[in-house]
């Protein structure tokens, strides 16, 4: 009789182990979300710095084409596409500044969303 009930004190009884189980298993739903949305994050981020770079590229282009005064040849609208980006700008001569406004979009698709990226500049004459 002594042994039963040293033994009952010191299991779990089935309502504690199935509270525990269902702590345990909220917890780890929970991390496991947060690593998913980290993920995602992780990847977006990536995608922007990949539209940054691909953006900074032409503006850089197009610094050339202005220092040498080949501004002027440029076409007012160009489309283009790399990998999974598409990219548009539009180069508006604003005369009362005597600048081109270059407006530059950059496009892409990530998962189920399309996410864009703007800029905005002057260049000059």
């Amino acid at each position: 009789m002594a042994l039963n009930s040293r033994l009952r004190n010191k299991a779990f009884s089935l309502l504690e182990l199935i509270i525990t189980v269902a702590i345990l298993s909220t917890g780890i739903v929970v991390v496991l979300q947060t690593f998913s949305y980290s993920a995602r994050m992780a990847g977006l981020s990536g995608d922007i710095i990949n539209a940054v770079f691909l953006a900074e590229d032409k503006l850089q282009e197009l610094g050339y084409k202005e220092k040498r005064r080949l501004i002027e040849k440029e076409p007012p609208r160009v489309n283009d596409k790399k990998d999974k980006f598409a990219w548009e700008y539009n180069l508006t001569l604003e005369e009362n500044l005597d600048l081109y406004r270059l407006d530059f979009d950059i496009n892409w698709q990530r998962v189920n969303r399309q996410e864009e990226l703007r800029l905005n500049t002057y260049l000059r004459k």
